[in-house]
């Protein structure tokens, strides 16, 4: 006969597994692991009480969390100041407002993009239609500024949560005015995925920081930190577009391409596109066929796009690791976070 407490301790470690499978990208990071279920547990207690089609919604986005980098971030910026128990547990719920800032545009940009994908899963304008997906990006933006503002040692915080919103609405906004621009120079794109990226990041970083004890000058140079790191980001994730399928990236690839959002491996292709064979594809822009897709991943790869974007984005790797060293002490929380950014860097999907 099975003892009870030998019962409840199997399925207690079943259901650990199976939490854990949906941060699969921390298994070697027990800790932030720990750190990112508890996140992920706080939004999730945020949005139990929305009933109906909303509801069903939100609990979708949370239910196939993404890697949750932005969060971790937050955390561990923390660490450089040992934060004590209570501290802690506002700095969780400082990151989970963080999240859902970052889910907030996710959903709005998959209605800009009319995007079927997220994380693997149908998107919320896919499944439930774009007004919901509206109400839904528009409800988190809410709920994560309610969130900052009961959380933050000062309005400060809140104040540049408030500007780093308005940044990342500007910098998605001037990257559709550059759309289908096949004169765009990679100084545009590294602004561009700034604001679309790069500032998010840079909050996240800037909040472990401040709000664990640091003063606003260091806390400056982790939001810095967290600018360049997240333009390495992003332009890893723009690389693979053209080095990875749908199934592993989990979205569709090349569906920038169609909507004229030029990143840096087509950017540097054309450049050296001489005989227009790119330039005379991209000009199809919305109307481009599954085939034609095919042969411009083929030729940004033949023209060397990919490698000279790879270039790029070590240089921003290397150049966050540079300023990391400088500017904060060695130990354990600076070498995680020296290895995460190259694993970021290092990733297939």
């Amino acid at each position: 006969m099975i003892k009870l407490s030998s019962l409840q301790d199997k399925l207690s470690k079943y259901k650990s597994k199976k939490i854990n499978d949906k941060f699969i990208f921390w298994d070697n990071y027990s800790d932030i692991q720990d750190d990112m279920i508890e996140v992920n547990q706080i939004i999730l207690n945020h949005i139990k009480h929305i009933n109906g089609v909303m509801g069903d919604a939100l609990s979708d986005t949370f239910s196939t969390p993404g890697k949750m980098l932005r969060p971790a971030f937050v955390m561990l910026f923390s660490e450089f100041n040992e934060p004590t128990i209570k501290k802690r547990q506002q700095l969780l719920n400082l990151a989970a407002s963080v999240e859902m800032l970052h889910n907030a545009t996710l959903i709005h940009d998959d209605i800009i993009d009319e995007s079927d994908m997220r994380h693997g899963q149908p998107s919320i304008q896919a499944k439930y239609g774009k007004h919901i997906a509206v109400y839904a990006g528009d409800y988190l933006f809410a709920v994560s500024l309610n969130i900052l503002s009961h959380n933050a040692k000062d309005l400060s915080s809140v104040k540049r949560d408030s500007k780093t919103m308005e940044e990342i609405l500007l910098g998605e906004t001037q990257q559709y005015d550059s759309a289908y621009d096949i004169n765009i120079s990679i100084k545009q794109y590294l602004e561009h995925i700034k604001g679309k990226t790069g500032v998010l990041f840079g909050l996240a970083c800037l909040l472990g920081s401040y709000e664990s004890g640091s003063n606003l000058t260091s806390a400056l140079k982790a939001k810095k930190f967290g600018e360049v790191l997240g333009q390495a980001f992003q332009i890893r994730d723009d690389i693979l577009d053209y080095s990875t399928n749908a199934k592993d990236f989990k979205k569709p690839v090349l569906l920038d391409v169609k909507d004229g959002v030029y990143s840096a491996p087509l950017i540097y292709a054309l450049q050296k596109d001489q005989n227009n064979q790119l330039h005379n594809l991209v000009k199809y822009e919305n109307n481009l066929t599954k085939e034609q897709l095919e042969q411009i991943d083929q030729l940004v790869k033949e023209y060397g796009g990919v490698a000279s974007a790879t270039k790029l984005a070590d240089e921003y790797t290397n150049k966050a690791i540079k300023y990391l060293r400088k500017n904060w002490p060695a130990g354990s929380t600076r070498d995680q976070i020296e290895e995460l950014t190259h694993q970021l860097l290092d990733r297939k999907y």
